[in-house]
């Protein structure tokens, strides 16, 4: 399956379902996917494409994606985890302080402030924190306690 070629793929994929008399569960399998998470997930990041709002499409692609049984879980939840560049701290935080919540803002802030002043020397290693799956909210989505925070680039 080719990389680059993602909405013609799904696209086929429903026309080869609607066209199936009788579909295999696989192919039942995969279209409901590109119904229930793929096509949604398009529309979202075409209708929202910055990169402020890249944790909160992560994290409503896991939400998309807890309908899958646990055996397919066990696939994707890896792919999601080792592509999951928008969990990084610095952009979640990038996320939080351009939330609509008022709330969520202020934490953002609050952690944004805090980063600054244990601000480090020399380059930082840019490593993706384990994701939380059963996150309700983008803000879940990493164990704050167990990453290092630093200050977001685009914030100096």
């Amino acid at each position: 399956l080719s990389h680059s070629r993602w909405l013609t793929t799904a696209n086929r994929v429903l026309r080869l379902y609607i066209a199936t008399y009788n579909p295999t569960f696989e192919l039942k399998t995969i279209a409901t996917f590109v119904v229930k998470v793929y096509a949604p997930m398009w529309f979202l990041i075409k209708r929202y494409p910055s990169c402020k709002d890249g944790s909160r499409h992560l994290c409503q692609l896991i939400q998309l994606s807890r309908y899958l049984s646990d055996e397919l879980k066990e696939i994707i939840d890896p792919v999601i985890q080792r592509n999951a560049y928008a969990s990084h701290p610095e952009n979640v935080l990038l996320s939080m302080i351009t939330d609509n919540r008022p709330h969520i803002r202020e934490l953002g802030l609050r952690r944004v402030l805090k980063a600054r002043k244990e601000a480090r020397v020399g380059v930082r290693e840019y490593i993706i924190p384990p994701l939380n799956f059963q996150a309700n909210d983008y803000v879940e989505m990493i164990y704050w306690q167990n990453v290092k925070v630093t200050e977001p680039p685009v914030l100096r």
